[in-house]
C-alpha cells in the first residue's frame, strides 16, 4: 500500500499544513517520518497546540520562545536528527504551545529544513468539523494543505458527539443540527471557502484525507470523492484504513 509521500505531489521545500478532524496529529508524525527516511530534515509544530510527541514520534523536542535561539538550535541538532519538533514552551496541562505563523518559513530559510509540517487547528477528537473565526492558524508560505475527516462521520447524524463545532458545519453546509452528514453536505463543507478550504492559500495544492474507511465504508467514501472531484480547489482526495497506509 502507498505512503502518503507517494501520493502528494510534494514541491522542492514543502509547508505542509493539517487541518480538520479525524488524525491529524497521527498524520503529522507519520509523514515526517516517511520524509526523514528519504533524507529529509523535517520540523513538526503546532500553530495551536498539541501534547507532547513520543519518542517514537519525534527524535528532538525543542521548547525555545526566542526566535533566534530557536533557530540556532534547530541547526546544532541536525547533526544528530532528521526529526525535530518545535514549540514555545509547555502549558499547565502540559500541551506543547504554538509558535507563530512566520516561523515554519525561518525554519527552512534560516534553520536548514528541508519540510515543515504544521497541525493548523483543534478538533478535540470529533470526526469532523468546521473552524471558528479564528481558525485555522496556517502560514501564509503553505503550499500543501491536508484536509482531514473521518470517514465514521457520514451518514451519521449532525451533533456535538461525532462534530467539533456541530453548528458551524450546519452554517457552512446549510443544514440543521440533527440533520445527516450525507456525501453531499460533507463535500460541500471539504470544498468551501468557510469549511475545510478556510484560511488556506489559493496557491496551495489542497488534498482531503478521509481516515478510518473500512470495507463496509468505501461504498459511500467513493461517493463522496465523486462529488468533491467538481471542485477546482481539491488536487486529490485519499483514503486511509490504517494508519501509514492511503490508497
Amino acid at each position: 500500500m502507498p505512503l502518503l509521500s507517494d501520493l502528494i505531489d510534494l514541491p522542492e521545500q514543502p509547508l505542509i499544513s493539517i487541518v480538520g478532524a479525524g488524525g491529524k496529529t497521527t498524520t503529522m508524525y507519520t509523514l515526517a517520518r516517511e520524509l526523514a527516511q528519504r533524507g529529509k530534515r523535517v520540523i513538526t509544530a503546532t500553530t495551536t497546540q498539541i501534547f507532547t510527541p513520543s519518542s517514537d514520534e519525534t527524535e528532538k523536542l525543542i521548547l525555545e520562545v526566542d526566535t533566534r535561539m530557536l533557530l540556532n538550535k534547530v541547526r546544532a541538532a541536525w547533526a544528530h536528527h532528521r526529526r525535530i519538533t518545535v514549540a514555545t514552551g509547555r502549558d499547565n496541562r502540559g500541551k506543547l504551545m504554538s509558535i507563530q505563523p512566520d516561523i515554519p518559513s525561518l525554519l527552512m530559510q534560516e534553520g536548514g529544513a528541508d519540510a515543515v509540517i504544521i497541525e493548523a487547528d483543534g478538533a478535540r477528537h470529533r470526526m469532523i468539523k468546521a473552524p471558528a473565526d479564528y481558525e485555522p492558524v496556517a502560514p501564509l508560505e503553505t503550499n500543501v494543505a491536508l484536509l482531514l475527516m473521518s470517514a465514521e462521520a457520514i451518514m451519521r447524524l449532525l451533533s456535538e458527539e461525532i462534530a467539533h463545532r456541530p453548528e458551524r458545519i450546519a452554517a457552512v453546509t446549510g443544514i440543521h443540527v440533527g440533520d445527516t452528514l450525507t456525501p453531499d453536505v460533507i463535500a460541500q463543507l471539504m470544498t468551501s471557502e468557510q469549511g475545510a478550504l478556510k484560511g488556506i492559500p489559493g496557491t496551495a495544492s489542497a488534498y482531503v484525507l478521509v481516515t478510518h474507511v473500512t470495507p463496509e465504508r468505501r461504498e459511500v467514501v467513493l461517493e463522496l470523492a465523486e462529488r468533491m472531484r467538481k471542485s477546482a480547489r481539491i488536487t486529490s482526495t485519499l483514503y486511509s484504513e490504517v494508519v501509514g497506509g492511503w490508497f
